[in-house]
């Protein structure tokens, strides 16, 4: 029997992203609670997405650097010149890039986060380089690309909102119901800060990675572990080891 099983563990992706890993909770035992804390808008102003996405098409760019599923969603229809290379993130969103544009990705670094992508990426001296991300992202990476040497336009792909999930996920920890809490990124870890009086004991918090949890850290959200890797395999093993630790291993 699974660590896992029937542990009530809620997934806080937006809307439709945590169906997979509810699935593998399921076969596992596990009760998976889809309560989504952030969702995805529309730049306000979608001028400067759409000038973008025109020079794109022209070839006035020689890399388009996507971080995020949703940076590649928002770019579905976009044109993209095979003389432009694309960097993604991680596996999942080369996948993504394969699905919508019939492309593999130039550069995914082994690291599957966005620091690394610059060195993935070789030389970028002169190189002009497109990053459309969330209007929250951190300016990590864009300062990273420039001091490379890289011309980097960055802009808003898509605005970052509260999801619909956040009076289910309260209720349920107002009734006790939540063993554990699995977060995909720091929008999700604000958005929980605020489900939970300051210095409450939450539920077991697990991140999908490093830039996650320091995002609890910063928030005071106490961190039973991070995901080796941000995919759902190595979410489900950073919970099982959590549960079996505290003496629920299988049995």
């Amino acid at each position: 029997m699974s660590a896992l099983a029937g542990r009530r563990i809620a997934i806080t992706r937006p809307a439709g992203r945590g169906d997979t890993l509810a699935e593998r909770l399921r076969a596992l035992g596990a009760i998976p609670l889809l309560t989504p804390l952030i969702a995805y808008a529309p730049p306000a102003d979608p001028a400067p997405l759409q000038q973008a996405l025109s020079q794109l098409a022209a070839g006035q760019y020689d890399w388009l650097v996507v971080t995020s599923r949703q940076a590649v969603q928002v770019l579905a229809d976009a044109v993209v010149p095979a003389a432009t290379a694309i960097a993604a993130v991680g596996k999942g969103t080369a996948a993504d890039c394969r699905r919508v544009w019939g492309r593999e990705p130039a550069s995914v670094p082994d690291e599957e986060f966005g620091a690394a992508l610059p060195q993935a990426m070789g030389d970028l001296a002169g190189r002009r380089v497109l990053l459309p991300c969330a209007d929250i992202a951190p300016p990590t990476l864009t300062e990273a690309l420039q001091a490379a040497g890289a011309s980097v336009d960055r802009v808003t792909a898509y605005c970052t909102i509260a999801g619909p999930g956040a009076a289910d996920l309260a209720a349920a920890l107002d009734r006790g119901e939540v063993d554990a809490i699995v977060l995909a990124s720091g929008s999700a870890a604000r958005q929980l800060r605020a489900l939970i009086p300051l210095h409450a004991q939450p539920p077991v918090l697990v991140c999908i990675g490093p830039s996650t949890a320091a995002v609890c850290a910063a928030v005071e959200l106490p961190v039973a572990a991070v995901a080796e890797r941000p995919n759902d395999e190595a979410l489900i093993a950073a919970l099982e080891q959590v549960f079996i630790a505290h003496g629920f291993a299988r049995t």
